[in-house]
């Protein structure tokens, strides 16, 4: 149970994502692999062992999609903790998402990418009390 989710987490917040919410980052990573055609869809699938070793620009510009198309950071790189807090669906949860966020967002990276991938990689490391990840 070391995952995310913001909206799953970030992701997307971070709790058990809705049927809904399912259907539309499955939407969210088809768009992102069509986007990023080269990115190696077995290093997308290890994301979800939390298996984040692997860095190179085309895994960290899908994760960066995959952020943007859930609404919780701009293509500048900006993470959208308002709306990462307001997504989270169990209230009694905003504190720990709240901390969980507040641990992890300071580590920004020179690029949104790196952002993207640096935010990820805390949040799986860290959200010991949510099974559900961005990547699943």
């Amino acid at each position: 149970m070391k995952t995310l989710l913001v909206l799953a987490i970030c992701f997307i917040a971070v709790q058990a994502l809705t049927i809904e919410q399912r259907k539309r980052l499955k939407d969210y990573r088809s768009q992102c692999f069509s986007l990023n055609s080269r990115v190696d869809r077995k290093l997308v699938n290890e994301l979800r062992l939390g298996y984040f070793k692997t860095e190179n620009e085309p895994l960290k510009k899908y994760v960066h999609c995959i952020l943007m198309k859930a609404g919780l950071m701009t293509a500048s790189g900006a993470f959208k903790k308002d709306v990462a807090l307001a997504k989270t669906l169990n209230l009694a949860d905003k504190p720990e998402v709240k901390k969980l966020l507040d641990k992890c967002l300071v580590h920004k990276g020179r690029t949104p990418q790196q952002s993207a991938w640096n935010y990820s990689k805390c949040f799986y490391q860290h959200a010991t009390k949510f099974n559900e990840t961005i990547f699943q």
